[in-house]
């Protein structure tokens, strides 16, 4: 059970969805069962629904026919020493990434929004403008105070571009609308 996205519902005064990558948008439930998935296991590492495709190829023993953003979520739900025959004991992932691509059609503006999030923090980077906003997730979980341009943030917010900087071909803004002739 998963959902391509979660709601506002009134976060930052917002209902239903849009290109603002808070909280209550990107973090949505994702169950999962079946053959060596304990029941009741929680995980905390970030992930992405981008996991999906690899985690069932995974699963299913098949490799998958196109190159995969995401990474198998088996090491997670799996118990330690189990997923695949390798040990997963302590499996860590540092950082989850995900896209927004806006085009002016849509709405008469254009975005291309790139986030990453770890456990504690969260990017999000415009490549058009290359402006952004920069949350500290455990000090400030409703992402009320922007980080992005405050010096004592420099740091840690040049951590996280590096972690957008690890997909190069994802970092270009998409040029062509799909769907339209």
């Amino acid at each position: 059970y998963v959902s391509d996205h979660g709601d506002w519902l009134g976060d930052h005064g917002l209902i239903l969805k849009g290109p603002m990558p808070f909280e209550g948008l990107l973090r949505v439930p994702m169950l999962w069962r079946g053959p060596g998935v304990p029941a009741g296991k929680t995980v905390a590492e970030p992930v992405s629904t981008l996991d999906l495709a690899a985690t069932v190829a995974e699963y299913a023993g098949v490799a998958p026919l196109l190159p995969q953003h995401g990474r198998s979520l088996r090491p997670f739900l799996s118990p330690p020493g189990r997923a695949g025959g390798k040990s997963r004991k302590g499996a860590r992932r540092e950082f989850a990434l995900s896209e927004w691509e806006l085009l002016p059609a849509r709405a008469g503006v254009a975005l291309s929004l790139r986030t990453v999030r770890t456990r504690t923090c969260k990017l999000t980077m415009d490549l058009r403008s290359g402006d952004g906003e920069l949350y500290d997730l455990a000090r400030d979980p409703h992402e009320t105070r922007n980080l992005f341009h405050a010096p004592e943030a420099a740091k840690i917010r040049r951590r996280l571009e590096s972690h957008l900087a690890s997909r190069p071909d994802d970092m270009r803004p998409i040029q062509v609308p799909t769907g339209r002739a």
